[in-house]
């Protein structure tokens, strides 16, 4: 039997983000008077849980050895149709499950043009980020749009003291992490990740996988997208820019390999919270809003480093030529 000190190690190990976040919240904390309070702690999840959920479908992206640049044009297009004359005075019911269809497709859509193309992920994405931002533009007319109070109940409601924002983030999150570590598709989206080739030589259904896994990070786009327009109470033609690249920052910040077969969604959430915690301390400190940018693409590019440094080591070791393109990370952890 393990003593807790042990597992308290194995913990800290499996998710050494941890630590780092709850330092940056005390070293925050004890820099700007306020910044400690439980107002201010509330509204920093409610200001990651958009994050949270976005980033937990990216996750299976990545995990596949996979990119997607379009995250923030599907929040936004998402945000354009439900301020659409179509749907802005429909029951909230009907409007929430119109956008996760919608998020859904365009998910799809990016998956089976990645699946069934030799077009790298990265060119794809890059392709409909400009599709989707466009189509949601001419929609809004780059106009703000005001939301009805029926359509804000999700970003400013609560239940049992909870925001609701945050408890759909924690479900997300919770349902995720069962899907990644509990189910086939789980297993099969770390396989394709860690070894394209050997996934297709077994015989596993790697274009299915594939789509699969976009079409999940396009659901959870849109249900982000909800999330965040019912907070503004308004759909903003600037919603979602650069959203994609704190996305993807907050994965690989959280030890997901942008090899492959990597990755965990607690270490995701942590890596948002993070991001999203440093953000507001740095709106405590008066700093430019655009020290964020500096920062964010920091931390990517450092994790962008680390992680071909690894490989080449790794590489070396085994005395591999390189990394072929259909190939992905080797080591596979769970949620």
């Amino acid at each position: 039997m393990r003593s807790a000190r042990q597992w308290s190690v194995l913990a800290l190990r499996r998710q050494p983000l941890l630590p780092v976040w709850v330092v940056l919240l005390l070293t925050l904390a004890g820099l700007y008077s306020g910044f400690g309070t439980t107002a201010n702690l509330r509204n920093i999840a409610i200001q990651a849980s958009p994050l949270i959920i976005a980033a937990v479908g990216a996750t299976f992206v990545i995990m596949t050895a996979g990119i997607d640049l379009s995250v923030g044009s599907i929040l936004f297009l998402a945000a354009a149709i439900e301020s659409s004359q179509a749907l802005i005075s429909a029951p909230a019911g009907a409007v929430f499950l119109a956008i996760a269809a919608a998020g859904l497709l365009m998910g799809l859509l990016n998956g089976v043009a990645v699946a069934m193309t030799r077009v790298p992920a990265l060119i794809v994405t890059l392709a409909s980020m400009q599709v989707f931002r466009g189509a949601g533009g001419h929609i809004t007319g780059q106009q703000n749009i005001d939301l009805p109070a029926h359509l804000r109940g999700i970003g400013t409601g609560s239940l049992l003291g909870v925001p609701a924002p945050v408890l759909l983030a924690a479900l997300t999150a919770i349902g995720a992490g069962m899907l990644f570590s509990r189910t086939v598709f789980g297993r099969y989206t770390q396989a394709v990740g860690s070894n394209r080739a050997a996934a297709l030589n077994a015989g596993l259904p790697v274009r299915s996988v594939t789509a699969g896994a976009y079409a999940f990070a396009g659901l959870l786009a849109a249900v982000a997208s909800l999330t965040q327009t019912a907070r503004l109470g308004a759909v903003q033609p600037s919603i979602g820019d650069g959203f994609e690249l704190t996305v993807i920052t907050a994965v690989v910040l959280g030890g997901t390999s942008l090899f492959g077969g990597r990755g965990s969604i607690t270490g995701t959430v942590l890596g948002a919270l993070v991001l999203t915690t440093a953000q507001t301390g740095l709106v405590f400190s008066g700093a430019s809003p655009y020290v964020f940018d500096i920062v964010r693409g920091g931390v990517l590019l450092t994790a962008v480093i680390a992680a071909g440094t690894r490989w080449r080591n790794l590489a070396q070791t085994l005395r591999l030529p390189g990394r072929s393109s259909s190939g992905g990370g080797r080591t596979i952890s769970s949620a």
